[in-house]
């Protein structure tokens, strides 16, 4: 009895390729994003170019506060990303409160 086996490697190339699934870049945006705003997105991991949409920095500035620490981020290794609850409490953080009169 012979039993067959898969060859070793079993790289395809060209249109039978099989889609890999890779982490965004931090400066691409995905199409489709939750907003932070909702459910789903609370949890949702940006990139700082997507999270720089609904922020009044840009990526490169959010970049640099989460490298000084002065924002609130998720490290995931060697990348950085802003989850919904992130992105809330950034703009809550920015938030300048009016002065409240003395009567």
């Amino acid at each position: 009895m012979t039993t067959v086996t898969a060859p070793r490697d079993t790289k395809t190339t060209g249109k039978d390729a099989p889609a890999r699934r890779r982490p965004p870049t931090r400066f691409e945006i995905r199409d489709e994003v939750p907003a932070p705003g909702t459910a789903e997105g609370s949890y949702f991991h940006y990139t700082p170019a997507e999270a720089a949409e609904w922020l009044p920095f840009s990526a490169h500035k959010l970049l640099k506060l989460a490298n000084a620490k002065a924002i609130p981020y998720v490290d995931n290794g060697n990348r950085i990303w802003f989850s919904g609850m992130n992105i809330r409490a950034i703009s809550e953080q920015f938030t300048v409160q009016p002065f409240s009169k003395a009567a």
